[in-house]
């Protein structure tokens, strides 16, 4: 045993034919669960496999599982089909309306008494319902807006509440198992009601792995980005990630200033008077 791996298979023998012949025939969550058996990373289980010579054969579902060198680049494959939750909508002649969904905070990953990643994608789904239920009362709505204000995934800090333990898995998966479908099929789904969907999104806080890191270091960031990627064969989805710390909208004439509020400090409750003085400071 090297390093605190479990060895594979001896070559040319039956158990070296078997996990070759599993790994070529394996689905994603099949080979990150073997990984674990082994007690390795699933990047180190494909990396040991192209070692000996063994390459699978790509799936158009799959993203590239990226390498550990600084200058390594990750190719992500756009999702050819989605999961999309069924809705029937009814026709109304009502004026044209746009619509705005507001969600943060979901903390993929993150376990409590009452929360896990199951209970999270349920919450997804319930989300979609309504919004749904209110596209149909307010038919036509023209465009619907997302806004996503920041910790869309726990992290790995474990001064916040990441220790082992108290999150499911690490950041990579929170991103790329989880955080990526959850929101296409959210995103995606919300087609079936309005011409076109725009998402707007910031980073929160909980995505940034140590103070001294740069601002756009935060695993939001790599997730709207990832997003963005799987998604950009849908013409009718807009994916706007952050370039600062903020976003800036205009609906309709209407203008929405979005943070995800970490930027404000208050002593009790919410902090309504800070508020007021900061957005007087950013457009002063």
């Amino acid at each position: 045993m090297q390093g605190g791996y479990m060895p594979l298979p001896k070559l040319d023998t039956k158990d070296w034919e078997a996990e070759k012949g599993f790994y070529l025939r394996a689905t994603r969550e099949q080979i990150t669960t073997r990984a674990k058996v082994l007690k390795m990373q699933p990047y180190s289980y494909d990396k040991r496999m192209r070692e000996r010579g063994v390459y699978r054969e790509k799936f158009e579902h799959e993203v590239e599982t990226p390498a550990l060198e600084s200058e390594a680049v990750t190719i992500y494959t756009p999702y050819p089909n989605f999961d999309i939750k069924p809705f029937k909508l009814a026709k109304s002649d009502r004026d044209e309306e746009d619509l705005i969904v507001v969600s943060a905070d979901k903390h993929l990953a993150k376990i409590t008494e009452s929360y896990n990643i199951e209970i999270a994608k349920e919450r997804m789904d319930k989300l979609l319902d309504a919004t749904m239920t209110i596209v149909n009362l307010h038919r036509p709505i023209r465009k619907l807006w997302v806004f996503v204000t920041g910790d869309m995934v726990q992290g790995e800090n474990p001064h916040q509440g990441s220790k082992i333990g108290e999150v499911e898995c690490g950041a990579y998966e929170q991103i790329h198992t989880y955080g990526i479908p959850i929101l296409s099929r959210f995103l995606v789904s919300l087609l079936q009601g309005v011409a076109d969907v725009e998402m707007m999104a910031v980073c929160g806080n909980h995505g940034k792995y140590d103070r001294i890191a740069p601002d756009k270091t935060n695993w939001d960031a790599f997730l709207y980005s990832g997003l963005e990627t799987a998604l950009i064969n849908q013409n009718k989805v807009k994916i706007n990630p952050p370039v600062t710390f903020y976003q800036l909208a205009n609906i309709r004439g209407f203008r929405f200033f979005m943070i995800h509020g970490n930027q404000v400090n208050a002593t009790q409750g919410i902090p309504l008077f800070a508020m007021r003085r900061k957005m007087q400071e950013w457009y002063a």
